[in-house]
């Protein structure tokens, strides 16, 4: 079988793409294949994903991935992002919080959160209560973040 792109070499590489819900199978001789799959700077390093087709160009345009294969295929385009996106190479999800200052700042911040929506819908009494509960949790812990602040103006 024939290379389709030059049409002259004998197809050594193939290359599945799933368009449509269709899967489409194009045969490639080696040279096109790195041509058009394998980057100029280096010769380990793809451009797309042999398996879905999803570009580098793609990824960063959108930052979402084809398949789970795209991580391999495409790792010098995916972990920088991924690495930035959640500090660091390993996810390690959800952490406890192990000090009871940590759990009374985390209620802090979700009573201040009801207490900015309450502010901004005009509602003073309904933020009050909110405040009065994050003033009674500071005093258990001790003091009064940085971070802690109100709207500056409401948002219409």
């Amino acid at each position: 079988m024939l290379c389709a792109k030059c049409k002259k070499n004998q197809a050594t590489k193939t290359y599945e793409l799933i368009k449509n819900g269709m899967r489409q199978t194009v045969y490639y001789c080696l040279e096109c294949y790195h041509n058009d799959f394998v980057c100029v700077e280096t010769e380990t390093t793809l451009s797309a994903c042999p398996y879905c087709g999803t570009t580098v160009a793609q990824f960063k345009k959108t930052s979402l991935v084809g398949c789970a294969n795209c991580y391999e295929a495409l790792a010098h385009a995916v972990f920088p992002v991924v690495t930035k996106m959640q500090g660091g190479e390993k996810h390690r999800g959800k952490q406890a919080y192990s000090t009871a200052e940590e759990r009374i700042e985390r209620r802090c911040n979700e009573l201040d959160i009801m207490a900015n929506k309450h502010y901004l819908a005009n509602d003073d009494k309904g933020a009050a209560v909110y405040e009065e509960k994050i003033d009674e949790l500071r005093a258990q812990k001790g003091g009064e973040p940085i971070w802690h602040s109100r709207p500056l103006s409401k948002q219409s």
